[in-house]
C-alpha cells in the first residue's frame, strides 16, 4: 500500500534520522536519489551494514546523497567501477549498490566474513542461531583463535562477538586476540537472516580481498570510484576505541 506524501517525508526522517527539512529534501529528489519508489513508498531492498563499525556512515547516508556526494554523470552504478579500500562496515557500497566492484580492508577476520557471507550465507545463519546472550558463553567464544577455526566458524564468530560485545567495537590486544567485554543487551539481533540474504546478493559478483589501500591505487582508472575512508587518527596513546588494522 502506497504512502501519503506527509507519511512518506515521516518515514525517512525516522529511517536516515534526519530533520523534518531534510526529509522533505530527500522525498522532493526521489527520482534522483533512488530512495523512493512509486510515489511515497520507501524501497526496503537495500542491504544494511551487518556489523556496527565505528565510523560507519550509515547515518550520513541520505546527507551524502544530498550533498550529491555521488555525482551520476561522473560514475555510472552500471559501467564504471567502484573501489573501496577500508570497507569496514560496507555503508556506503550498500547504499550504492555498484555493477562492479572491489572492496578491501586490512582486517583478515572481517574480509573473511564478507566472503563467507557471499558464498556461504546459509550455512552462516545456521551457525549464528546457536548463539547464546550469556556472558560466560561470550567469553568461551571470545578466546577462541579465529586462525584455528573454519571460515564459516571465523564468520560467526566475528558477527556474534560484534553484536554482542560493548558498543559493538573491534579491539584487540598486544597479541592480537579480541579483548572488548561483554555487552549489556537485552535483545540484540545476532542473526538478521533477511539482511544477511540481501547482502549475500549484493556481494555475488563483488571481489573481496585483504589487501593494502596502495593497491587500489595501482587499479582505478578514469571514471572509477573510489571511497576512501581511512581509520580515524587516535587522539592519544590511550584512546584505543580507535585501534582498527594497522597496515
Amino acid at each position: 500500500m502506497l504512502m501519503t506524501t506527509k507519511k512518506a517525508i515521516k518515514e525517512i526522517q525516522n529511517t536516515f534520522n534526519i530533520n523534518a527539512i531534510y526529509a522533505q529534501r530527500v522525498f522532493s529528489l526521489a527520482d534522483k536519489t533512488n530512495l523512493l519508489e512509486d510515489s511515497g513508498r520507501i524501497i526496503d531492498e537495500k542491504p544494511k551494514p551487518f556489523v556496527k563499525w565505528v565510523g560507519g556512515k550509515r547515518q550520513l547516508l541520505a546527507q551524502f546523497r544530498l550533498m550529491n556526494l555521488y555525482p551520476p554523470e561522473k560514475f555510472d552504478i552500471k559501467k564504471g567501477k567502484y573501489f573501496e579500500p577500508f570497507v569496514g562496515g560496507g555503508a556506503v557500497f550498500f547504499d550504492l549498490l555498484p555493477e562492479t566492484a572491489y572492496l578491501s580492508d586490512l582486517n583478515n577476520e572481517l574480509v573473511i566474513t564478507y566472503n563467507v557471507i557471499k558464498n556461504d550465507v546459509e550455512n552462516l545463519i545456521k551457525s549464528l542461531k546457536k548463539h547464546k546472550l550469556d556472558k560466560d558463553y561470550f567469553l568461551k567464544i571470545r578466546v577462541q583463535n579465529p586462525e584455528k577455526l573454519s571460515d564459516l566458524n571465523t564468520a560467526s564468530r566475528f558477527i556474534y562477538l560484534n553484536r554482542t560485545c560493548f558498543n559493538g567495537m573491534y579491539r584487540v590486544n598486544s597479541r592480537g586476540g579480541f579483548n572488548v567485554p561483554f555487552g549489556k543487551y537485552t535483545n540484540p539481533l545476532i542473526c538478521d537472516e533477511n539482511n544477511l540474504r540481501k547482502a549475500s546478493k549484493a556481494l555475488k559478483n563483488v571481489e573481496i580481498k585483504k589487501q593494502d589501500y596502495k593497491e587500489v591505487l595501482k587499479k582505478a582508472k578514469k571514471g572509477d570510484f573510489v571511497y576512501f575512508d581511512p581509520p580515524y587518527y587516535p587522539v592519544s596513546k590511550t584512546a584505543s576505541f580507535t585501534s582498527y588494522t594497522f597496515a
